[in-house]
Protein backbone atom coordinates (compact mmCIF):
# COMPACT_ATOMS: atom_id res chain seq x y z
CA UNK A 1 0.00 0.00 0.00
CA UNK A 2 1.07 3.94 -0.66
CA UNK A 3 -0.19 7.20 0.25
CA UNK A 4 -2.59 8.17 -1.04
CA UNK A 5 -4.63 4.03 -1.86
CA UNK A 6 -8.15 4.65 -0.59
CA UNK A 7 -8.65 0.95 1.46
CA UNK A 8 -12.34 -0.12 3.45
CA UNK A 9 -11.34 -1.36 6.96
CA UNK A 10 -13.36 -1.32 9.93
CA UNK A 11 -12.53 1.92 11.44
CA UNK A 12 -13.05 2.26 15.22
CA UNK A 13 -15.41 4.84 17.13
CA UNK A 14 -13.29 7.68 19.16
CA UNK A 15 -14.44 5.84 22.30
CA UNK A 16 -13.18 2.20 21.00
CA UNK A 17 -16.93 0.73 21.48
CA UNK A 18 -17.44 0.20 17.78
CA UNK A 19 -16.09 -0.01 14.49
CA UNK A 20 -17.58 0.78 11.36
CA UNK A 21 -16.41 -0.17 8.02
CA UNK A 22 -15.36 2.85 6.05
CA UNK A 23 -13.00 4.01 3.11
CA UNK A 24 -9.75 5.50 4.57
CA UNK A 25 -6.51 7.21 3.13
CA UNK A 26 -3.42 5.72 3.40
CA UNK A 27 -0.90 7.84 5.10
CA UNK A 28 2.07 5.29 4.94
CA UNK A 29 3.24 1.84 6.41
CA UNK A 30 5.03 1.78 9.43
CA UNK A 31 8.55 1.30 8.65
CA UNK A 32 8.46 -1.89 11.79
CA UNK A 33 8.32 -5.77 10.49
CA UNK A 34 4.67 -5.36 11.23
CA UNK A 35 4.12 -3.04 8.27
CA UNK A 36 0.74 -2.06 9.83
CA UNK A 37 -1.11 0.65 7.60
CA UNK A 38 -1.39 4.24 9.28
CA UNK A 39 -4.80 5.64 7.81
CA UNK A 40 -6.91 8.62 7.65
CA UNK A 41 -11.14 8.47 7.65
CA UNK A 42 -13.69 9.33 4.74
CA UNK A 43 -17.16 9.77 5.65
CA UNK A 44 -19.60 10.47 2.97
CA UNK A 45 -21.30 12.66 5.94
CA UNK A 46 -20.59 16.22 4.01
CA UNK A 47 -20.50 19.02 6.82
CA UNK A 48 -21.95 22.43 6.55
CA UNK A 49 -18.71 23.58 6.47
CA UNK A 50 -14.83 21.99 6.99
CA UNK A 51 -12.43 22.18 9.77
CA UNK A 52 -9.03 22.89 8.60
CA UNK A 53 -8.04 19.17 8.75
CA UNK A 54 -10.97 18.08 6.50
CA UNK A 55 -10.75 18.14 2.35
CA UNK A 56 -13.40 17.07 0.25
CA UNK A 57 -12.81 14.36 -2.07
CA UNK A 58 -15.00 14.36 -5.59
CA UNK A 59 -16.40 11.02 -5.99
CA UNK A 60 -15.17 9.28 -9.63
CA UNK A 61 -13.67 6.32 -10.64
CA UNK A 62 -9.97 6.84 -9.96
CA UNK A 63 -11.05 6.86 -5.88
CA UNK A 64 -14.07 4.42 -6.35
CA UNK A 65 -15.77 6.92 -3.85
CA UNK A 66 -19.79 6.01 -3.95
CA UNK A 67 -20.60 9.64 -3.35
CA UNK A 68 -18.55 12.86 -2.52
CA UNK A 69 -17.11 12.81 0.67
CA UNK A 70 -14.97 14.26 3.28
CA UNK A 71 -10.93 13.54 4.07
CA UNK A 72 -10.50 13.62 7.67
CA UNK A 73 -7.14 14.41 8.33
CA UNK A 74 -7.13 14.30 11.78
CA UNK A 75 -9.13 11.28 12.20
CA UNK A 76 -5.89 8.97 12.19
CA UNK A 77 -5.94 4.71 13.21
CA UNK A 78 -3.33 2.47 13.10
CA UNK A 79 -4.50 -0.78 11.64
CA UNK A 80 -3.50 -4.18 10.23
CA UNK A 81 -3.07 -4.76 6.26
CA UNK A 82 -5.22 -7.95 6.65
CA UNK A 83 -7.99 -5.49 8.03
CA UNK A 84 -8.45 -4.35 4.61
CA UNK A 85 -11.58 -5.50 3.53
CA UNK A 86 -10.64 -4.12 0.06
CA UNK A 87 -8.75 -1.73 -1.94
CA UNK A 88 -11.20 0.71 -3.34
CA UNK A 89 -8.93 3.27 -5.44
CA UNK A 90 -6.41 6.15 -4.82
CA UNK A 91 -6.60 10.34 -4.99
CA UNK A 92 -5.97 11.63 -7.93
CA UNK A 93 -2.36 13.99 -8.05
CA UNK A 94 -4.18 16.73 -7.09
CA UNK A 95 -6.37 15.22 -3.85
CA UNK A 96 -3.00 13.59 -3.35
CA UNK A 97 -0.67 17.12 -2.70
CA UNK A 98 -3.73 18.04 -0.76
CA UNK A 99 -3.80 15.25 1.50
CA UNK A 100 -0.38 15.72 1.79
CA UNK A 101 -0.14 19.44 2.80
CA UNK A 102 -2.90 19.25 5.33
CA UNK A 103 -0.87 16.61 6.72
CA UNK A 104 1.98 18.70 7.27
CA UNK A 105 -0.22 21.14 8.59
CA UNK A 106 -1.78 18.99 11.28
CA UNK A 107 1.69 17.92 12.57
CA UNK A 108 3.47 21.37 12.00
CA UNK A 109 4.29 23.80 14.94
CA UNK A 110 1.53 24.70 17.37
CA UNK A 111 0.98 27.70 18.96
CA UNK A 112 1.92 25.46 22.53
CA UNK A 113 4.91 24.79 20.87
CA UNK A 114 6.50 28.16 20.78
Amino acid sequence: MKTGDIVLIPFPFAEFTQRKIRPTAVVCETKDSYRDLVLCAISSVLPASLTPNELILKQDNENGLRKDSVLKVDRIVTAKKQDVIAKNGILDPKDLARFKDKFVELIGESESDQ
